[in-house]
């Protein structure tokens, strides 16, 4: 049974003084968040907030349920009228949970080093890149890849030029 849209927006209008209340919805029921933190779910015209141990402390009744099969426990509240204490609740919990990361894709994590010529030094953390590879191609010929030998000894030898690196790349098999 999902959520019906009064309810949800009922809900929003009674813990809009805890700050910008926004739902999304999520599967025919609701995730809720204030200032853009979740910190709670509206299921089956049922309001559970996200347990945090401030929250826990202004419950008038501690009642763990899942708001739906599988997930984890939530505050179940059951008097939603009072809009003074979901107020307090949501102002107690928001801050006990983490706001929502933007999840940074791990290929643009470093960024990657162009040498301008082969003697220049090799950075820590270096980022074998097809920049790089074109570097080295220019310097080894169109056969060069980055053997994985080749890749360690990079990474491990920070501080030394390329020209010693080019060196080294000639001499694996």
């Amino acid at each position: 049974m999902a959520s019906n849209p009064d309810f949800v927006q009922y809900i929003v209008d009674q813990c809009s003084c805890a700050g910008e209340i926004v739902v999304k919805k999520m599967m025919g029921d609701y995730c809720i968040y204030c200032d853009g933190t979740l910190f709670g779910l509206i299921c089956d015209n049922n309001l559970y907030i996200k347990p945090t141990y401030q929250g826990s402390a202004l419950l008038k009744k501690l009642d763990l349920r899942s708001p739906y099969p599988g997930a984890k426990e939530h505050f179940h509240i059951g008097d939603v009228d009072d809009r003074e204490y979901l107020t307090s609740l949501v102002k107690a919990s928001v801050p006990a949970l983490s706001k929502s990361k933007p999840r940074k894709n791990p290929m643009f994590r470093k960024e990657s080093h162009v040498p301008a010529s082969p003697d220049e030094e090799i950075p820590a953390g270096l980022v074998c890149s097809q920049e790089l590879r074109a570097f080295f191609e220019q310097h080894l010929g169109k056969d060069f890849r980055f053997k994985v030998q080749f890749q360690h000894w990079l990474h491990q030898h920070a501080g030394q030029t390329y020209r010693e690196a080019i060196c080294f790349y000639k001499t694996l098999d």
